[in-house]
């Protein structure tokens, strides 16, 4: 489809999320459970390209997870997918409301290496600010792989990621490029969501937000996520 801001230019953030609660009220009422939340454009250069000073926030659903040998599988269930490495970190405490980065860091569980498949409504992936908040933020799956407990989460910072198709390292990435810090993405969400009067529970998921950009998931390619200290992903399809 054509973005909605196409035909009304006035269109903001504040009816994107509105769609979005209609969207995950339907969700559950057809028998979805929410586990946890999704940052978007957490680094300065997709801000800089989508014109916005902030990430943007989505939400997950128990159906949207896979693990990394149903991915192919569901290849068919999805319109244009891409996938993209992210950090992930486990809640352990309720979130919302403003947190310091040290309080952050204490709300944290756990941390684990991720894979969020985006996938898009819009043509070629061609939308305005308010389009993809209601879409979800192109959420549409995620691949988490185990959980680790790290007691130095400012180590996060200097972890490196590296993306591989069919054996080639295609992006790489320091945990830098989310915010300059992982943990910002939960200083992020906690505020965003004590704003809309709502909270996190225990023992969310939560992705922080794309270490590189995202590359399209091809029938027949080969997927390595690795990262240092929290593990590696493939995906085979």
């Amino acid at each position: 489809m054509t973005p909605f801001t196409d035909a009304d230019p006035a269109l903001d953030a504040a009816w994107g999320y509105g769609v979005q609660d209609l969207d995950r009220q339907q969700r559950l009422t057809a028998g979805e459970s929410v586990i946890g939340t999704k940052l978007g454009l957490t680094s300065e250069a997709k801000q800089q390209r989508m014109n916005v000073a902030e990430p943007i926030v989505g939400f997950l659903t128990d159906v949207m997870r896979v693990d990394e040998h149903s991915v192919a599988a569901s290849l068919g269930r999805w319109i244009q997918p891409r996938i993209e490495p992210e950090i992930a970190f486990v809640t352990g405490r309720d979130i919302s409301g403003h947190l310091t980065l040290a309080e952050a860091a204490r709300a944290v569980e756990a941390v684990t290496v991720a894979a969020e498949i985006i996938d898009s409504r819009y043509d070629d992936y061609r939308f305005r600010l308010p389009d993809v908040v209601a879409d979800n933020t192109s959420a549409a799956g995620l691949v988490a792989g185990r959980s680790v407990r790290l007691d130095d989460l400012d180590a996060l910072v200097d972890v490196r990621c590296e993306l591989e198709v069919d054996g080639q390292v295609v992006h790489a990435a320091t945990g830098a490029a989310i915010l300059g810090h992982p943990l910002h993405a939960i200083v992020h969400l906690a505020t965003h969501l004590g704003q809309q009067g709502r909270t996190l529970p225990a023992g969310s998921l939560v992705l922080a937000g794309a270490l590189t950009d995202a590359v399209p998931l091809v029938a027949g390619s080969s997927y390595v996520i690795r990262m240092d200290r929290l593990g590696a992903l493939t995906l085979r399809l």
